[in-house]
C-alpha cells in the first residue's frame, strides 16, 4: 500500500497546479478585456494587464507569463486595438519595443522576489546542519491534516553522548555525528517520510503505516540501521528511539510526543535502544500498550522486502515503507 508524500506545502498562490493556473488567467484576462470594451478608448488598461500577467508569472512561471503578456500586445496590435501614448502611432516600433521590455523588466523582478521568497520559505523550515524539517516546519505539517487517518508511527529518537563527544572532541565532531545520524535515517525511510530536528540531539520521525505489525517491524529497521557499526561507525553515535503507533494517524501532537518521549527515555534508561507501543487514546489521555521488542525473524525480514515495506528498494521510490 502507497502512501502520498508527507510535504509540507507553500500557501495557495504558491501551488496552483497549472491546470488550474492557466484558465484562471485566462479568466483574468477575458474579464479585463470584457471591462475595456465596454468603457472608453481613453482609458488605457495597460497596467491591468500587466497586473494579470505578474499574478501568472507569480503563480505560474516567468516563461508562462512573458508568452501571455506577449500575447495580449500582439494580439491587439494585429486588431488595431494598441492604443499608443501619448505620441500617437508615429513611432509604433520604438513605443512597442519599450513595452515589450518593460514586461520582461517587471517579470524578471518578479521573478526574483519569487526565488528570494521560495529561499527564505526554505530556510525558515529547514535545520540547516542535517537538512532535516525544524521544530516549526514539524508542528505546521502535522497540524495541516495531512497526517490523520490510517496507522502511522510517531518515533522520537536521542542520540546518546553528544554533549561528551563536543567536550572531548570539539562541536566539529559532534555536528559530523549529527549528519551522519540524519543521513542514515534518510537511507532507511521512504522518500515521503517525515525527518525532523527538534533541537539539540532530538529528532523525530513520522511515517504512515499499513497496519499495526509494520510499527514493530520499522522499530527493528530504524535500530539495526542506527545502532549497529558501519563504514561510517568513526563519526556515529547510537541513539534512543521511542516508537508510537498511532492508530488513526496524528490527532493531538503535543500529547503524541510527550508519550514518544516517554518511550525514549525507557529505551535510554533500559539500554534496549528502542521501545515500542501502540497508542491507545480514551478521553483525550493516551495509554500505551507496549510492545514485544523482539526483532522479527530473519525469514520474515525477507518476506517484508518482497512485498515493499522495507528499505533498498530503487532511489526514486519510498525506500521503507511501511
Amino acid at each position: 500500500m502507497q502512501h502520498p508524500a508527507l510535504v509540507l506545502e507553500h500557501s495557495f498562490l504558491f501551488r496552483i497546479p497549472p491546470r488550474y493556473g492557466w484558465p484562471a488567467a485566462l479568466l483574468l484576462l477575458g474579464a479585463v478585456a470584457a471591462a475595456e470594451s465596454v468603457t472608453p478608448r481613453e482609458i488605457w488598461f495597460g497596467p491591468v494587464y500587466l497586473a494579470v500577467v505578474c499574478f501568472a508569472a507569480w503563480a505560474l512561471s516567468i516563461r508562462s507569463a512573458f508568452l501571455l503578456g506577449t500575447s495580449v500586445l500582439l494580439f491587439k496590435l494585429a486588431t488595431g486595438n494598441l492604443a499608443f501614448y501619448p505620441m500617437g502611432p508615429g513611432l509604433a516600433l520604438g513605443n512597442l519595443a519599450v513595452r515589450f521590455a518593460g514586461i520582461g523588466i517587471v517579470l524578471g523582478f518578479i521573478g526574483l522576489a519569487r526565488k528570494s521568497y521560495e529561499r527564505e520559505w526554505h530556510l525558515a523550515r529547514t535545520d540547516l546542519l542535517t537538512d532535516a524539517l525544524n521544530r516549526q516546519a514539524f508542528f505546521e505539517l502535522v497540524r495541516s491534516g495531512r497526517c490523520s487517518g490510517g496507522w502511522s508511527a510517531l518515533i522520537y529518537a536521542d542520540l546518546d553522548g553528544l554533549k561528551q563527544l563536543n567536550d572531548q572532541q570539539g562541536h566539529d565532531q559532534g555536528d559530523e555525528s549529527l549528519k551522519a545520524f540524519a543521513e542514515t535515517v534518510r537511507r532507511t525511510i521512504r522518500k515521503g517520510d517525515v525527518l525532523a530536528r527538534m533541537g539539540g540531539d532530538e529528532f523525530v520521525i513520522f511515517m504512515k503505516l499499513r497496519d499495526e505489525e509494520a510499527g514493530q517491524a520499522v522499530a527493528c529497521r530504524l535500530h539495526r540501521a542506527l545502532n549497529t557499526s558501519g563504514e561510517d561507525a568513526a563519526c556515529r553515535l547510537k541513539c534512543s528511539l521511542g516508537v508510537l503507533v498511532l492508530p488513526d494517524g496524528s490527532q493531538s501532537i503535543d500529547a503524541e510526543l510527550r508519550a514518544a518521549d516517554e518511550l525514549m527515555y525507557k529505551a535510554k534508561q533500559s539500554r534496549a535502544g528502542v521501545a515500542v507501543a501502540t497508542a491507545v487514546v480514551t478521553d483525550g489521555q493516551i495509554a500505551l500498550t507496549i510492545q514485544d521488542l523482539a526483532p522479527p525473524h530473519e525469514s520474515q525480514v525477507r518476506q517484508t522486502d518482497r512485498t515493499g515495506e522495507a528499505s533498498g528498494s530503487a532511489p526514486d521510490q519510498p525506500r521503507a515503507a511501511a
